[in-house]
């Protein structure tokens, strides 16, 4: 017998969760932009709520995420092109202008998702071998919020951010809390 199978994205979801990934790509270039170049992702989630974003560096004070987070923004703001080139792998391999994953395995022909420059160029501030979805332009992201900043594991930090709907309702909350205070604070 034949199944019939019916495929049906949530476009909704899956426009949210682009945003998050290309905020994602946009945090880890700022990251090697203002604290350092060295430091290596060690894991990634993308959600359609939030991003988390794993890596090895040193604590980042107020000042550096106030930088990243400003950094992102700005980007966000340009609306620098995202585009996305297959090309032969033997082609791109070790070029220190694409992010790479040596732990990683790649096939023949790689994915290089590049922010900024021209499409197909291989020219954008931002360039690193993917397999995800991302948004076509970074203007469509919104804005960019960083929740967090911790320690997971010795050596490794961890940031939570959201963009999008997701950064709205945050600023709103922590604005909401804000005036709690206050109100409180004046009854006092």
């Amino acid at each position: 017998t034949s199944d019939s199978v019916t495929l049906k994205i949530d476009a909704e979801r899956r426009r949210e969760i682009e945003k998050h990934h290309t905020a994602t790509h946009l945090f880890h270039w700022a990251l090697h932009q203002i604290v350092d170049p060295d430091a290596t992702q060690q894991g990634s989630l993308v959600a359609p709520d939030r991003l988390r974003f794993d890596f090895n560096a040193a604590a980042l004070d107020t000042d550096q995420l106030g930088r990243i987070e400003s950094e992102v923004n700005r980007c966000i703001i340009s609306d620098d092109p995202v585009s996305v080139s297959e090309v032969p792998h033997v082609e791109i391999k070790g070029n220190p202008d694409i992010m790479q994953f040596f732990g990683d395995k790649y096939g023949d022909t790689v994915r290089v998702v590049q922010i900024g420059g021209k499409e197909g160029g291989l020219d954008g501030y931002s360039m690193e071998l993917c397999g995800g979805a991302h948004v076509p332009s970074t203007k469509a992201i919104g804005f960019f919020k960083i929740k967090s900043e911790g320690a997971v594991a010795a050596g490794i930090r961890r940031v939570e951010a959201v963009c999008g709907t997701a950064a709205a309702e945050l600023i709103a909350e922590q604005a909401e809390a804000i005036t709690t205070d206050l109100e409180e604070a004046n009854a006092k």
